[in-house]
């Protein structure tokens, strides 16, 4: 009779931790990704030139390149740089002869290159090239 009470008690023991422990509810995991806004880097180029333009990050280091094509229509998008308020050296670079070159509010008439720096450009109304004559 002890046999078989202890064989009862432990059967009713193993039931009731394996029934309390099964129904544990399931925890859901949701990842979350940062999202950097972006600007857009617009040029506008009238002439027959292709324009090399590098933005050289002073806060961060980054350094974005791109190439503004021969007779570009007005505020076509080159690239993007983060929307932030870091400070950039500008440099455009002419592929052939002298032009009036415009960034932002910088601005050179008839030069090959063009280089400024301090601009905060990371803005949308900030980001904008301009090359013409």
């Amino acid at each position: 009779m002890k046999k078989v009470i202890l064989i009862l008690t432990a059967m009713m023991g193993f039931v009731i931790l394996n029934s309390s422990f099964t129904t544990l509810p399931k925890v859901k995991h949701k990842t979350i990704k940062a999202k950097f806004a972006t600007v857009n880097v617009t040029a506008t180029n009238s002439t027959s030139d292709g324009i090399y333009v590098q933005l050289e990050n002073n806060t961060s280091g980054g350094t974005y390149s791109f190439f503004i094509a021969p007779n570009t229509p007005n505020a076509t998008i080159i690239g993007q740089i983060p929307e932030n308020s870091d400070i950039y050296t500008v440099k455009l670079t002419s592929a052939g002869g002298a032009h009036d070159m415009w960034v932002y509010l910088e601005h050179r008439t008839h030069v090959t290159g063009l280089s400024v720096s301090g601009m905060a450009i990371g803005c949308s109304s900030c980001a904008r090239i301009t090359i013409f004559n």
